[in-house]
Parts: C-alpha cells; structure tokens; sequence
C-alpha cells in the first residue's frame, strides 16, 4: 500500500487478512469446474435449460459477490480517516455481513459489531461498514474476522483499541444431521488498548443492539 497520502507512518507488517489467495481468480477454470462438478452429482448441464448457465452464474456470484475482497486492501478501504482529538469509544452496531467458510465452501451470514478508542483520527462508518464487507469477502473464518477488522483499525486507523463482535449463521452448522437451523455462533476480537470497562460496554451494547 502507497501510505504517502497518509501522514501517519506506515505499520511494520500488515496484518493477515483471510485465506491467502495464491493467483487470480480463473473464470474459465471456474467454470469448468462447476460443470464438473454438476457432472459428478448426476447432472448433464450441456443443454439443460435449468443448468446450461449456471457456471456462467456461479463463477460471477463468486468472483463479484463472495471474494471480490480480493481485489481491495482493507487499509486503503478505511483510509485515513481525518484528525480529531475525541478519545471516547466510537461503536457501529448492527452492521450485514457474509462470508464464505474454507471448509465447506457454503456461506455463513449474520451481524457485526464494530467498535474502537480513537487515537487521534477518526473514521467515517461507511468506511467501516466497507472494511467488513472487503475483510469478509474472502474465505474466512468468523473468528479471524473480528480479529483482523480489530487489528487494522489499531495498525492502520491508528485507533487506541478495537473490537469486534460477530453473530451469525453458519450454514455448515445449521444443515448438519439433526439440526433446527436456529443454531448462532458469537465470536470477538479485540486489539491494542482495550479497558475492561471498555470492553464490558461495548459487549453490552452488542447484546442490546442484538435484540432491536
């Protein structure tokens, strides 16, 4: 990342974001590998007027929709924010995401929580809001998101500390044998300073801002 633009040092490493993705997304070899695929369930997808496009679909939905993550960095994404001197926790609830699980390539979807103590700058919403969506379009762990949206907002948005909260559906989970689909799963990471009086408010704000 350029940090000219920035007048705040870059940090000493960046920090890991994902599953590394190795090479650029492959559309034709998508493809191909979705028609396969459908070949190996039983299907013919050639000439079928349910399947003849749906690699075409799938290789889009997954390239625009589930990893376009790729194409952006998530300190570019958040930015620089603009200096002020406000020292008090800034929390945005409530905000959609998704993501995609390395195991069983099936989606999980829910909500996230996102707070930090400024250190100097702030950072509009929307730019947080983005952050999640660039963090989360990848294969991911739910666990390792809260932890690498906290650890940019401290590495990159100069935040004192940072938090983040998740709740949601695991689709890997709720179309296990002999579940009823109301399973949640809440995972949370923190970074830099973080009271514990800090960290007690901003978890009761998440459970209140769970239930509205």
């Amino acid at each position: 990342m350029d940090h000219q633009h920035c007048d705040h040092p870059a940090p000493e490493r960046e920090p890991k974001v994902g599953v590394e993705r190795l090479r650029p997304f492959d559309k034709e070899a998508f493809e191909r590998a979705v028609t396969d695929l459908l070949t190996a369930c039983g299907f013919q997808p050639q000439g079928d007027p349910h399947l003849g496009r749906t690699a075409e679909r799938v290789s889009a939905f997954w390239r625009d929709r589930l990893l376009d993550g790729y194409a952006a960095d998530p300190s570019e994404v958040l930015g620089c924010g603009f200096e002020d001197n406000s020292r008090e926790m800034v929390i945005i609830s409530n905000i959609s995401i998704h993501s995609l699980c390395p195991h069983h390539l099936v989606p999980f979807e829910g909500i996230a929580h996102v707070a930090y103590i400024p250190g100097g700058r702030l950072h509009g919403f929307g730019r947080i809001a983005r952050l999640i969506d660039v963090i989360s379009h990848r294969l991911n762990y739910q666990e390792w998101i809260c932890q690498e949206v906290a650890d940019v907002l401290v590495r990159h948005g100069m935040a004192k500390g940072a938090a983040c909260v998740i709740q949601a559906k695991q689709m890997c989970l709720q179309l296990g044998e002999n579940r009823r689909g109301a399973e949640a799963v809440i995972t949370q990471g923190f970074a830099g300073e973080v009271s514990e009086a800090d960290r007690t408010r901003f978890l009761s704000e998440c459970k209140q801002a769970s239930h509205r």
